[in-house]
């Protein structure tokens, strides 16, 4: 029974690591990904009882036990070295006073309740809102309630699809250029207190609307981000996870997970709680962080969480991002 059940356990989590492990350009390949750090629970189940059975001097499964007990905990460690890695990125210096709070939320093509979305705004008290899928009938409902107000520059435009992207700052905001995904996305030049920040808003299109323009789309991304000059924030709905390869690739490139850098270890946005998404007809758990906020040079982020907005079937994002004293060194 004990060795049905390690069976049971750990075959079907081996498509997972499998997946993680070799290139792959499927919709199924880029889902199992997704379930990386998923993995960690069966495999430490199945451990548990290997464990059991090795102890088990009577039981006639304890010379095939330990064998197997070494095998799994190898793909368990292996697992949980994916999941932490992200947070053994060390930030250039110390945070100082200098702080802003950045929150990115999808709308879901302006279904949002903008009162929820505003009252987020308020009580975190953002400085840079990120919004994907935003339409003209949502931004004229925000805008209604004061969101010109609350927070006065903007940059990028609705679009009455999925392909409205735009941010609004405390800051001034200049040097807008285009990124040419399939979802519209751009970069813009913000003069904040600490000086001067490029950011990137993004939503690349998601791979079930097609995995080989999904993947052209995360690699310009990667490939802009990489050419920014100076201190950037790349910002927005990735529709990809820290396992998939081009996010990895950017991880390895200079840039910090903002939600890891604050110490954030469980972040799904994905699918929010109050939406139904179902795979074979079950109820899609929140099991993934979708949304990012990936950043590069003398910053640093001093909290992070995730937070429900009524109407969407993403969570919000929000970081308090701050620069650290490493730009006054580098200025000296």
């Amino acid at each position: 029974m004990g060795g049905l059940l390690v069976a049971l356990l750990v075959i079907p989590t081996l498509a997972i690591t499998t997946a993680r492990l070799l290139p792959g350009d499927t919709l199924q390949w880029v889902i199992l990904r997704a379930f990386t750090p998923v993995a960690i629970i069966p495999y430490t189940l199945a451990v548990a009882v290997l464990v059991a059975l090795s102890w088990d001097l009577r039981s006639t499964a304890r010379p095939v036990a330990a064998p197997a007990l070494a095998l799994v905990t190898s793909l368990l460690l292996l697992h949980m070295w994916w999941f932490v890695e992200p947070f053994l990125a060390n930030a250039p210096g110390s945070a100082t006073d200098k702080a802003m709070t950045v929150m990115t939320v999808n709308l879901h093509i302006g279904r949002a309740d903008p009162d929820a979305l505003l009252e987020a705004v308020d009580r975190n008290g953002v400085d840079v809102l990120v919004v994907e899928e935003i339409t003209p009938s949502a931004l004229a409902e925000l805008d209604q309630r004061g969101l010109a107000r609350r927070l006065p520059h903007r940059a990028g435009a609705p679009e009455g699809n999925r392909d409205g992207i735009m941010v609004f700052t405390n800051d001034p905001l200049s040097d807008q250029t285009e990124i040419d995904t399939s979802s519209p996305g751009f970069g813009i030049e913000m003069a904040t207190a600490g000086g001067p920040l490029r950011l990137l808003a993004v939503h690349p299109i998601a791979p079930n609307n097609g995995v080989r323009q999904w993947s052209k789309d995360l690699d310009l991304i990667l490939a802009t981000a990489k050419e920014s000059r100076g201190p950037t924030m790349v910002v927005g709905d990735f529709n990809a996870t820290l396992d998939h390869p081009q996010i990895r690739r950017l991880l390895d490139s200079d840039y910090r997970d903002a939600s890891a850098d604050a110490g954030l270890i469980w972040r799904p946005t994905w699918p929010s709680p109050s939406q139904r998404v179902r795979i074979v007809g079950m109820k899609l758990p929140s099991l993934f962080g979708l949304d990012h906020i990936f950043m590069r040079g003398p910053l640093t982020t001093t909290d992070a969480h995730v937070r429900a907005v009524p109407g969407t079937d993403h969570r919000a994002l929000v970081t308090r991002v701050a620069w650290t004293d490493a730009s006054a060194h580098a200025s000296d």
